[in-house]
């Protein structure tokens, strides 16, 4: 690369833009993805989206009457299925953009030296 201040500056936004592109693509991802789950009875499934909010919750047809108890534990259960599917899909997502940033700033210490 030349010692051209611009062709650097050129560098570095396009580098930014790249940047800004993988972070718009992990926020596309997570408004489109859903994590379901169940408690090991299968009488409770939860549905928690891509930022890991509870956006549904679905209870089987008579646990209610087993009491608040029964019902919360289950619950929770399906929660905590559900809480780890998710955290797992965000740390192979954080694993995945701190490769692609690492090469990116690797690369770009390349163009601007």
């Amino acid at each position: 690369m030349t010692n051209d201040p611009h062709s650097r500056v050129d560098a570095v936004l396009r580098y930014a833009q790249r940047l800004q592109a993988l972070m718009d693509e992990q926020l596309d991802k997570m408004a489109g993805e859903s994590f379901i789950a169940t408690d090991e009875a299968e009488t409770v499934e939860v549905t928690l989206n891509g930022h890991h909010w509870l956006v549904d919750v679905f209870i089987e047809d008579g646990l209610l009457r087993l009491g608040a108890d029964v019902v919360a534990e289950r619950i929770n259960e399906a929660l905590d299925h559900a809480g780890a599917r998710a955290v797992a899909s965000l740390a192979a997502d954080r694993e995945r953009m701190g490769t692609t940033v690492a090469e990116m700033v690797r690369e770009l210490r390349e163009v601007i030296s």
